[in-house]
């Protein structure tokens, strides 16, 4: 039986983009926006993955921050965090650990705005975390959209068992943008890779088809349903 990703990661899309979904990489830009211009001041990249190192006391306490009750705390952490950059993403990955939700959707806004130097850190959780960091990294990933699918396949192919399921389940979620990516893996896989990647398209297209009879049946009017 398949894990599905936690429900978190609707908080997680409801933070960011007040309740929309993921679908496209011209929605994720208007995230990051929607992200810079209402919770932070400012936010940088880098481009390295981070070490399992001493933590620098101002990343640590920022890090405590998150899980302070004050909102104006944890966004000033969020703010301080994501100008730390590349230093801060191990620390924050390890917030998924702590149960603590509100905690961990900030870690999550964090990662996402600091950029794609937080995929492969996260990718590792993926692999290697409980089952409650591989779900919050899954969700984490989702927000990348296409940048994150080739990570995912990768990790489809070559992964723990764990994180080959939750892998899955976040290219499904992602959805539309990862089929190019799958198509391509398909053409050029082995048998086996082939067919897992078949099995992903068509459980994508799947879905975006149920999803759309859905929304068609939710336009249907009483008349219409008894007709």
């Amino acid at each position: 039986m398949k894990t599905k990703i936690r429900d978190d990661g609707r908080d997680i899309g409801k933070f960011l983009n007040n309740g929309g979904t993921v679908r496209n990489s011209a929605k994720a830009a208007v995230i990051a926006a929607v992200i810079f211009a209402v919770i932070l001041t400012c936010g940088c990249t880098g481009n390295g993955g981070g070490n399992d190192k001493p933590v620098n006391p101002e990343i640590e306490q920022s890090i405590n921050d998150l899980y302070s009750a004050d909102d104006a705390v944890r966004k000033a952490a969020v703010n301080k965090l994501i100008l730390a950059g590349d230093e801060a993403i191990v620390p924050l990955t390890k917030v998924f650990s702590s149960g603590d939700k509100t905690a961990s959707m900030n870690a999550a806004v964090a990662l996402y705005s600091i950029g794609e130097s937080s995929i492969d850190p996260l990718i590792h959780v993926l692999n290697t975390g409980s089952q409650t960091e591989r779900e919050w990294a899954a969700n984490t990933l989702c927000l990348f959209e296409a940048r994150a699918v080739p990570s995912l396949i990768n990790v489809v192919k070559t992964g723990s068992k764990q994180g080959q399921e939750i892998a899955e389940i976040a290219i499904i979620k992602i959805g539309e943008p990862a089929l190019p990516f799958l198509e391509l893996e398909a053409n050029r896989g082995t048998p086996v890779t082939a067919d897992k990647m078949r099995s992903l398209i068509y459980s994508i297209r799947a879905t975006e088809g149920l999803q759309q009879r859905l929304s068609e049946g939710n336009t249907t009017t009483p008349a219409d349903a008894t007709a």
